[in-house]
């Protein structure tokens, strides 16, 4: 099992780890940004922190706009003021909200036990009581079945100190684990979702903070194979700050 550990920061200095600094272009403050960020008034404003950008350049498919939620890719030009900055978009991705499912309350039917993943993109807003983050799953090429990802709350499991959750996919049959395509037929897609927590109830007992894990499950790499049927159960954990 795999560990790992993360104080959630402000989400600029998150993506800032990601982001690829380029000294031949000092003019940019940061290249290749990855961010998730809600659209209001032809802005943007980047969770969790209120941070606001403005697209002043924009290679993408100017549909931005009409979405409430993105997950975009920007370079960083300036900062206009303290919270404001002056961005090129790149490229983005619709985001999908959702809220978590309590396990107490939800038949176990509802969700699926296919292997899914995420990278290291995502956040959590303790203001706004939501987990923003980018997955991943197998799908079959030039499939048009709808998979769906689901983030399942372990009230039964949790405790004062710890609220437990795992991440869900059902592939409808075609996730690569359990069918007997050859891997070559296989594709990893991304998902970007956000996840309400507000019906995820604190255990009782909590202070000012606490620690919220996410588990799932997802491929054993194996050698020069896209993947081994394999699969093993991971964990991350991050602090939720209460009000």
């Amino acid at each position: 099992m795999k560990n790992r550990f993360i104080h959630f920061l402000p989400l600029l200095c998150l993506t800032a780890l990601t982001a690829c600094f380029d000294p031949s272009e000092p003019e940019y403050l940061y290249t290749n940004l990855y961010a998730f960020g809600i659209v209001e008034g032809g802005q943007i404003r980047i969770e969790p922190d209120g941070i606001t950008f403005a697209v002043v350049e924009d290679k993408s498919d100017q549909h931005w706009m009409a979405h409430h939620r993105i997950f975009l890719c920007c370079d960083v030009l300036r900062m206009t003021d303290e919270t404001s900055y002056e961005v090129r978009l790149n490229s983005y991705e619709t985001v999908n909200s959702k809220p978590v499912l309590v396990k107490s309350e939800t038949d176990e039917s509802v969700y699926g036990t296919d292997a899914v993943s995420f990278d290291q993109d995502w956040g959590l807003d303790s203001r706004q009581r939501t987990l923003n983050m980018a997955l991943r799953f197998t799908a079959l090429k030039n499939s048009e079945t709808t998979h769906t990802i689901d983030l399942v709350y372990d009230d039964q499991r949790s405790h004062r100190d710890t609220m437990f959750f795992a991440l869900h996919h059902q592939g409808h049959g075609e996730s690569y684990e359990n069918t007997d395509h050859e891997a070559t037929d296989f594709e990893i897609r991304p998902a970007y979702m956000t996840f309400s927590l507000s019906n995820a109830p604190v255990p009782e007992g909590a202070g000012s903070s606490i620690v919220i894990c996410i588990e799932w499950d997802w491929f054993v790499p194996n050698g020069l194979q896209f993947l081994s049927r394999e699969t093993r159960r991971e964990k991350v954990c991050g602090t939720l700050y209460l009000p």
